[in-house]
């Protein structure tokens, strides 16, 4: 069995899930590379399909980013899992070794990755509640998420929440040279900012069902690491990709 799979929910990215779906197959280790169409009405899938990923669909036309992903393990095989945004731009191989590795050597059981906000604000995001689409996880922490918490863009939050209440080992890294294409970028303002702003409230409700507490346990447990992603040099992606082999069970 390969030492990881990778799962993209995409839902209407036909101009940047290609990219992201090369960069995943020609990373050493990755398995199967799976796209989630989730109710896509343009020509993502076609685009995936193309790319040389395996398509599935949500088969729903309304988007769940949590039902995209959920079906999405459930086509792979992989003890772990990456899981990537498919509206990610500039994205490498390495950005994929990057956030695979720490979980392969069993140093942690969530590895995150954001993209760079430039060196002031980087420290910053860094220490904050993971809402990144950009990690890599053993399955058996998204397992850990009830079905009832498997709602939208609170997934992210949902699988921290794993993590903390189980006092697990995490890391964190910028994944330089990354940029993310924003809703404003897609639909323009008029559809992109209410779009936003849904996500948002989405997000802060969550603080009604996690406790705070648990964000003290996951910053107890976490593991900042340097900036990895595009800045690596030949020598260090081969170091790195040394790491993508087997490895046993992360230390509780």
């Amino acid at each position: 069995m390969p030492p990881f799979d990778v799962v993209i929910p995409a839902r209407n990215e036909e101009s940047t899930v290609a990219g992201v779906v090369r960069a995943a197959r020609a990373t050493p280790g990755a398995g199967q590379v799976v796209v989630v169409d989730d109710g896509s009405s343009d020509g993502t899938a076609a685009a995936a399909k193309s790319a040389g990923a395996i398509v599935v669909s949500t088969g729903s036309a309304g988007g769940s980013k949590a039902r995209a992903l959920s079906r999405g393990v459930e086509a792979t095989a992989a003890e772990v899992l990456v899981f990537f945004d498919s509206d990610i731009l500039n994205v490498e191989p390495a950005h994929f070794t990057a956030l695979a590795a720490p979980v392969l050597a069993g140093d942690v059981w969530l590895s995150c990755g954001i993209v760079p906000y430039g060196r002031l604000r980087d420290p910053f995001f860094l220490r904050l509640p993971p809402i990144t689409g950009l990690r890599a996880l053993r399955r058996e922490v998204f397992a850990g998420v009830p079905e009832a918490k498997r709602n939208g863009f609170q997934i992210e939050i949902m699988i921290n929440e794993v993590i903390a209440r189980r006092r697990l080992p995490s890391s964190i890294r910028v994944l330089t040279g990354l940029r993310h294409r924003s809703k404003l970028e897609k639909v323009g303002w008029q559809r992109g900012l209410p779009a936003h702003l849904a996500m948002t409230r989405e997000l802060l409700d969550c603080l009604r069902i996690v406790p705070l507490w648990t964000y003290g346990s996951y910053l107890r447990n976490l593991r900042v690491l340097p900036s990895s992603g595009e800045s690596l040099s030949p020598a260090g992606a081969d170091s790195a990709a040394a790491l993508i082999q087997p490895a046993p069970r992360p230390r509780r």
